[in-house]
């Protein structure tokens, strides 16, 4: 064996060396980095177990504390008034039965995958979690027991210190009733007559709900005891509003009179601008209005006699706003008419123009003209004829204007008819065999006048110059059918 086979044999030993070195070293860094994930899966799963089992002790202690908390509370106010406390711990103790058997299902002989460790844990955690919530309900209520408990006595003395202040109140308005009645009319104070002998009731009302707040208070029925003063409490302040609406009325009804004076003033003015004004343009909605105002101020009473300040500002005040409305109608109305006037002439002229057009057209070529464009003719001088005969400006510039679309349309029409001849289609029942007849025998060679020339000429325009226009620019007239 030579140096060079030597030197090979060990080359190749050491390359299988290394490479087998290498493959080990991959071999157990994987294993590493699997027992590594391996070990953090397990280390949360551990993790996750004890946050679900503290959960799980610490609701669970809440909630006996809680049981005692509501019993002790049941035993000392009852069970009627406790009645509503016991759904949340009883919605809190069914979540917490759920945790304790999943968490039974984690601790027990089965094995349990990972997957459903970590479910199972999340679980526990979010049903505590849950139960906690209703058990923060069942504190606030309780909260609340202990607060009516303590603040119902108070509460009852204030309402009837409450009740003996506006008691005292009461022959005060009836007093300011008896004065008032010597100032307005019986109607006036309707809205107050019956005040004072309504804050009484009430007040005697709030009297016996405080008694009976008291009852149940030495019964130890709270909540009962403290709905009692609730109504006392309520009654005893619309009481009070009862009375102050009684003080509180004649100053509103200063403010009445002095509002009314200044309308009346303004009334008496526009009465003698509405008086003023035509006949002819009073006539109708100005007439009653101007009446209605009138009898509104008539029905005012006379000074120094009592009367109703502020039903008496109400009606006038109707009634002005009503003649405002009918002359500002009357107004706009008037104005648009002056408008509509100008325009009816100029509506009127570009009717006769479109008219005399279109009667050009049919007095022309009278044959090959149909019925269609007829019709719009007549109808056209017919909106005419009431445009010209109409009273009103806005109605005669209506007609006009349709009276002049008719003609355009009538125009139009006449057109197409016309061109319509030159392939041989009369209305009159006959065939006009080409343009030769219409040269030969003439449209109007019959026609008084002796209009044959103009005749011949018209249908040579209408079956050449009109033909071939309308054939390049499309059938015009099929957008009016």
């Amino acid at each position: 064996m030579d140096a060079g086979q030597i030197v090979g044999i060990v080359t190749g030993l050491v390359v299988v060396v290394v490479l087998v070195t290498a493959v080990a070293f991959w071999a157990a860094r994987r294993r590493r980095a699997a027992r590594g994930r391996a070990q953090d899966l397990e280390s949360q799963l551990q993790r996750l177990g004890v946050e679900a089992g503290s959960a799980l002790v610490r609701a669970d202690e809440r909630a006996r504390l809680a049981e005692d908390e509501l019993a002790f509370a049941q035993a000392e106010l009852g069970d009627r008034e406790t009645s509503e406390l016991a759904p949340s711990l009883r919605r809190a103790r069914e979540r917490l039965s759920e945790a304790f058997h999943l968490n039974q299902l984690l601790y027990d002989h089965v094995p349990d995958t990972d997957q459903q460790r970590q479910e199972w844990s999340a679980r526990i955690v979010d049903l505590c979690r849950s139960a906690d919530g209703s058990l923060d309900e069942l504190d606030r209520g309780l909260a609340a027991l202990r607060q009516t408990v303590r603040s119902t006595p108070d509460a009852v003395e204030r309402v009837d210190a409450e009740l003996a202040r506006v008691r005292e109140a009461v022959p005060a308005a009836r007093a300011d009733l008896d004065r008032l009645r010597g100032q307005y009319a019986e109607q006036a104070l309707l809205p107050v007559a019956d005040n004072a002998q309504q804050a009484e009731r009430l007040l005697e009302f709030a009297g016996r709900s405080t008694a009976a707040a008291r009852k149940r208070l030495a019964s130890q029925q709270v909540a009962e005891a403290g709905a009692a003063a609730r109504a006392a409490e309520e009654a005893v302040r619309r009481a009070e509003g009862l009375l102050r609406a009684v003080d509180d009325y004649e100053a509103e009804a200063l403010r009445a009179e002095a509002a009314l004076g200044a309308i009346v003033a303004e009334s008496r003015a526009e009465l003698a601008q509405a008086r003023a004004l035509p006949a002819a343009q009073r006539a109708g909605r100005i007439d009653g209005a101007v009446a209605a105002l009138e009898d509104a101020l008539a029905a005012l009473p006379a000074p120094g006699d009592p009367g109703d300040p502020v039903g008496s500002l109400t009606r006038v005040r109707e009634a002005n706003t009503a003649l405002d409305d009918a002359v500002a109608e009357r107004a706009e109305r008037d104005e648009r008419a002056r408008r509509a006037a100008a325009r009816l002439g100029p509506a009127l002229d570009d009717a006769e123009r479109q008219l005399a057009t279109a009667r050009s057209v049919v007095d022309d070529y009278r044959a090959p003209v149909g019925p269609d464009a007829r019709t719009r003719l007549a109808e056209a001088e017919r909106e005419v004829a009431q445009a010209r005969a109409a009273d009103d400006p806005e109605r005669g510039v209506a007609a006009a204007r349709r009276g002049a679309a008719l003609a355009a349309e009538a125009a139009t029409l006449a057109h197409r008819d016309i061109a319509r001849s030159g392939q041989g289609q009369r209305w009159d029942g006959g065939y006009n065999g080409g343009y030769g007849d219409a040269y030969g025998g003439g449209y109007g060679r019959g026609r008084p006048g002796g209009r044959g020339g103009s005749d011949v000429f018209g249908a040579v325009l209408g079956g050449m110059v009109l033909g071939g226009i309308l054939d390049d620019i499309g059938d015009i007239g099929d957008i009016f059918d």
